[in-house]
């Protein structure tokens, strides 16, 4: 058999050709590579000029997501509103170095995320600076008037004035009864600095009296809060020696235990016909009859009687002294709470009538109600029991109205007064200070609606944790029948039906 032999010997040309071959391999290797070391090089100066431009947008616009579920650090719409309108420009200084706020995982922390927006909502109308006191030392020579500032404070000033608070000041606290200690658990950085805007940006500022003398409730601190929330410059007269001082606006009559003088009456008159407005409660536990105050109220339109209203339907967790009454939705006043999720809370209400002097120029509302099934009882008749009597006065009670009187003078000019009739518990610390109460929401809007010029805004505090679960009387009945009664009935039913369709299989 014969093998065919294959030739082996080179091709003329071949060793050229794979140099060749092998000289454009390496050609496009370097060639791809320069371009990949150029691309590189692009692509990490374009991730440094976008992480450059993204920060330099996020403090200017503030693009940073709250994801807190409390929404810890959501700007309302009321702060922008008046961070939009500034007249003039703000400069909001922090006594400390910026590193001590930013990277504090505490108390500083949450405000420097808070003072972050400011300034970036501000634009040029807000500015922010951290001034270390350590390397600032003049920065208390020029502020520290009172003797109280210290190292991360906030300064907020603006040409007109200043006015300054501590970090701890912007946060809610809780005292333990049992323990003594205390807690934060909220946030109200918002409401102090948006206060302060208005404040120092403000063309002038109101000012609010308690009118002392007749033992009258003294402890009064939430009230005194909530009027310096809404820029209020709180201080007391005592109408037997002075007259009420033409700057101020609002007077406050909470819970006189004696009655007024004639000549009192006449100087809260001369102060209401030039326009000043009242916010009045009223105790049933007085040490004599108030003639003359019972008058100055019926010219307003309102008649108290010393009772206390019960309310066995409309009440706070199965205690009928402490009255949930309706809210009436009126225009411009009461219109925008929020009364779904909220109620207000009226404890030892005194029935007020509304005589029904209604005019042109003077008009009287009603702005919160006991319900059908309340009824009052007096001093004497508490002292035997709260027990519903065959002789007690039945309801509905109206429990707070508001009274609006328009004065002309002989030029035509037209001032407006108005005055708040309510009870001494439905602004009483203990309710005030309650979160899940709407006397404070309610409060607020009253006042400002009185106050005509908007300068008060009252923005909620921020809770770390949620709200105690209240409940009213009607609640509690239905949450028995469903849960004790109904219930276990439906269950007891399906066992029974299931075991007679087993018996019968």
């Amino acid at each position: 058999m014969k093998y065919a032999q294959r030739d082996f010997s080179p091709v003329p040309g071949a060793d050229a050709e794979l140099a060749r071959e092998a000289a454009e391999m390496k050609r496009r290797r370097l060639k791809y590579g320069v371009y990949a070391a150029v691309f590189a090089v692009l692509f990490v100066c374009a991730v440094i000029a976008v992480n450059i431009f993204v920060g330099y947008m996020t403090d200017r616009f503030v693009w940073e997501v709250d994801m807190t579920s409390e929404k810890l650090f959501e700007i309302s719409e009321d702060t922008r509103e008046v961070i939009a309108d500034l007249p003039v420009d703000v400069t909001i200084t922090v006594c400390s170095d910026e590193t001590s706020y930013r990277d504090s995982a505490e108390l500083l922390g949450n405000i420097y995320e808070i003072l972050q927006r400011y300034s970036a909502l501000g634009g040029d109308k807000i500015k922010l600076r951290y001034l270390d006191p350590n390397l600032n030392p003049q920065i208390f020579d020029r502020y520290d008037i009172g003797g109280d500032l210290a190292r991360d404070y906030i300064i907020v000033e603006s040409p007109l004035r200043y006015t300054y608070m501590s970090p701890v000041s912007l946060y809610s606290t809780k005292t333990d009864d049992r323990t003594g200690r205390t807690y934060y658990v909220g946030l109200r950085a918002e409401q102090a600095l948006t206060s302060a805007l208005v404040f120092v940006s403000s063309d002038s500022v109101d000012r609010a009296a308690y009118i002392r003398g007749h033992g009258e409730d003294y402890y009064m601190d939430q009230l005194d809060s909530l009027l310096k929330k809404m820029n209020y410059d709180v201080t007391d007269v005592i109408l037997a020696q002075n007259d009420i001082p033409e700057d101020v606006s609002l007077v406050i009559i909470s819970s006189p235990l004696t009655d007024y003088g004639a000549d009192e009456t006449d100087k809260l008159d001369a102060f209401f016909r030039r326009g000043g407005d009242a916010v009045v409660s009223m105790t049933p536990a007085t040490s004599e009859e108030l003639t003359n105050l019972s008058l100055l109220f019926e010219e307003w339109g309102v008649r108290y009687s010393s009772e206390t209203v019960f309310d066995t339907y409309q009440s706070l967790s199965s205690y009928p002294m402490y009255v949930v009454p309706e809210v009436a939705v009126i225009p411009n006043v009461t219109e925008a709470l929020n009364t779904k999720n909220y109620f207000a809370i009226v404890p030892g209400a005194m029935p007020i009538e509304l005589t029904g002097k209604q005019t042109a120029s003077h008009t009287v509302l009603a702005l919160m109600r006991s319900s059908q099934y309340s009824y009052s009882k007096s001093l004497e008749e508490i002292s035997v029991g709260f027990d519903r009597a065959e002789d007690d006065r039945s309801g509905p009670f109206d429990l707070c109205a508001i009274s609006e009187r328009f004065v002309t003078d002989k030029n035509l000019n037209s001032t407006r007064s108005d005055v708040l009739f309510c009870s001494a518990g439905m602004i009483s610390d203990s309710v005030l200070s309650a979160s899940n109460f709407l006397n404070s929401q309610f409060l607020t809007a009253v006042i400002n609606y009185i106050r005509e010029d908007g300068k008060g805004v009252v923005i909620p505090d921020k809770n770390f944790a949620s709200s105690a679960l209240t409940v009213r009387s009607w609640q509690i009945s239905l949450i028995f029948w469903i849960i004790v009664i109904l219930l276990p009935l439906a269950i007891l039913a399906a066992g029974v039906t299931v075991r007679v369709r087993r018996k019968h299989l």
